[in-house]
């Protein structure tokens, strides 16, 4: 086995733990949110569906940042998430699309030890990029797995905190 063969089969099954995790979660388990303690901020709004869509998200910034020259940048990500605002459908939907451009923006690569851009600006190299992305999932997959066995369903869509996530990243390269 490659060590391509090897970060693609890494990054699948991160990705199914992602889709486990998400199994059976309804949009009004997955509007449900976490209270925060005072100035605490975890790039999402304390939901499932914040978490989703803050993948998603990465997914099309470190694809489009490293491999593909910003085709996608974070303004055409708010966008969009603007556009899906609460639908769980949606915002599932955003995930699988960000997923499989994340595939494909590193499917080509040959030299994993080449240093890409990272959305920061700085330079990695693509092995670690790939392994941030999918660490990233897994990492996420264990959030939803607590948050979907503790939070109860709300009948409200939460308030996504856009502007506040905005503010994060209007700042970086990529805007």
């Amino acid at each position: 086995m490659t060590a391509q063969d090897a970060l693609k089969l890494h990054a699948e099954l991160a990705y199914t733990e992602l889709r486990t995790a998400l199994d059976g979660v309804s949009e009004p388990l997955a509007w449900s949110q976490v209270d925060f303690a005072p100035d605490q901020y975890l790039h999402t709004n304390g939901s499932i569906i914040g978490i989703v869509q803050h993948i998603a998200v990465c997914k099309f910034m470190y694809g489009s940042t490293g491999f593909r020259q910003t085709e996608v940048r974070w303004r055409d990500c708010f966008a969009r998430l603007e556009a899906i605002g609460t639908s769980w459908d949606q915002s599932l939907q955003y995930l699988e699309e960000a997923s499989e451009y994340w595939r494909a923006s590193w499917a080509p690569l040959t030299d994993l030890d080449r240093d890409y851009p990272h959305f920061r600006g700085r330079l990695w190299p693509a092995w670690k990029i790939i392994g941030t992305v999918t660490q990233h999932d897994v990492y996420h997959a264990g959030q939803i797995a607590v948050l979907a066995s503790t939070l109860k369903p709300v009948g409200m869509p939460p308030d996504m905190r856009f502007e506040e996530e905005r503010k994060h990243v209007m700042e970086l390269p990529g805007w």
